[in-house]
């Protein structure tokens, strides 16, 4: 699984972590992106992500999107809050990823999130770890 940061969340130190909504971490590929065409891809992000926040995780899912990985993760264990322009930006990448044969899943909801996932009707839509 390639991810889309060279330090994982859980190995920065809290006063060192990414403000709201930004990935751990540059946004750049750690390993050979070519030879792992068909591996997933793996985005951590952290914080509330909200219309403040979304153009930069749009950044992130477009390059992972971009490279026709077979599953997408955007894992929202650290993002205990996510608002319609979020979802909106979530259901496009998701869109553009099933074109291709791929797959995106949400990993590590927080019931918060669940809830809203469920009302919007998008809890049958995305694939859920």
């Amino acid at each position: 699984m390639t991810v889309l940061t060279d330090v994982p969340l859980t190995d920065v130190p809290p006063q060192e972590r990414p403000l709201p909504g930004v990935l751990a971490g540059p946004a750049t590929v750690a390993g050979d992106v070519a030879a792992d065409v068909a591996a997933a891809v793996h985005v951590p992000v952290c914080g509330v992500l909200d219309g403040s926040t979304v153009a930069r995780v749009r950044e992130v899912l477009d390059q992972a999107v971009a490279r026709r990985p077979l599953r997408l993760v955007v894992d929202l264990t650290d993002c205990p809050f996510v608002d319609a322009s979020a979802l909106a930006m979530l259901l496009e990448a998701h869109r553009r990823l099933a074109r291709s044969g791929g797959v995106l899943t949400l990993r590590g909801c927080s019931p918060r999130v669940l809830r809203l996932l469920s009302l919007t009707g998008l809890r049958r839509v995305f694939d859920l770890a």
